[in-house]
């Protein structure tokens, strides 16, 4: 059965992924990679190990009731670089989703549905605080939804990827944990008690990402070879092991 429990929230069904960078000092690796690698990523065989996280026919843990939900492969909408409003070096998460949704609004990005997930990625000298934390010493990314506390069908939900200096490699490995920890627990809230609107986590609020920190595989698209972390799968009631490939 795994550690994976279902507390009654959503999951991406056909994930939608934007590639969003932060300006114009985005590291310059990074920029050049991300399309490929997010196209790759949601339309290979590490997504199909997520399908398992569906929703349909599964009872919620506390008595909620499903989103009813299946998890198939997804897509890659678009990469934009935007000019910010806010220039600052030091930012807030709820000024990252301030300007994420004046974005949207002023038609600088794809539009949002509850299938679309827009990974930002940030230059190096950029700080962010969530919660009292400050990226790159207490953590290195995490991903949101800026109605975090009920499905609503105006929701935007997002990746934060801050540069922390990273190798591309590194940078590949936390995208990946972000974005499988989005696609099966689209609504988090912090904490060790977890509960609706979360959908899979364990029962001490870890998600698919966290359980299995430090393991990685190759994601191989054509002659383009990537790399993920690998995730929790509760058939195995462990981590997913191997390589993986796309299309």
């Amino acid at each position: 059965t795994g550690e994976m429990l279902y507390y009654g929230g959503t999951v991406f069904s056909t994930v939608k992924v934007v590639s969003v960078i932060w300006g114009s000092n985005v590291n310059s690796q990074t920029v050049a990679t991300m399309p490929g690698y997010l196209k790759a990523l949601p339309n290979s065989t590490f997504m199909d190990l997520m399908k398992e996280y569906h929703t349909t026919h599964v009872h919620a843990v506390d008595g909620h009731r499903s989103s009813r939900q299946k998890i198939s492969r997804g897509t890659f909408i678009s990469q934009v670089q935007i000019t910010p409003q806010n220039k600052s070096l030091n930012l807030t998460d709820n000024q990252i989703h301030d300007e994420l949704r004046d974005q949207i609004s002023a038609g600088n990005l794809p539009p949002n549905d509850l299938n679309t997930v827009y990974m930002i990625f940030f230059p190096d000298d950029i700080t962010i605080t969530l919660d009292g934390l400050t990226s790159c010493t207490s953590f290195g990314a995490y991903h949101f939804a800026i109605n975090d506390l009920r499905e609503s069908k105006n929701n935007v939900f997002y990746g934060v990827m801050p540069g922390c200096g990273y190798s591309l490699q590194s940078h590949e490995i936390v995208t990946a944990h972000e974005f499988a920890e989005a696609t099966t627990d689209n609504i988090p809230t912090p904490g060790s008690s977890p509960a609706y609107p979360q959908a899979w986590n364990n029962s001490t609020g870890y998600e698919i990402g966290d359980l299995c920190e430090g393991t990685e595989g190759t994601l191989t698209a054509g002659k383009n070879t990537y790399y993920v972390q690998q995730i929790y799968v509760n058939s195995l009631s462990g981590c997913s092991t191997g390589n993986y490939t796309s299309p």
